[in-house]
């Protein structure tokens, strides 16, 4: 198994949830977490600003 997550953030820029999705290393290979990091950061910033989170780190 292998687990791929981006933070969610507060106002304050402080990480208080996270977005993450897993599956067998088959189908996750080492050399696509780089990719499936940015795909998965991707929606974790949405869901930080709409709450009025503060991003403090770019993809």
């Amino acid at each position: 198994m292998r687990c791929i997550a981006a933070p969610i953030f507060d106002a304050y820029g402080d990480p208080i949830a996270g977005l993450s999705i897993s599956g067998p290393t088959f189908r996750t290979p080492q050399n696509a977490t780089h990719e499936i990091g940015e795909i998965v950061s991707r929606p974790a910033h949405e869901v930080s600003r709409m709450l009025g989170g503060k991003v403090l780190s770019k993809v």
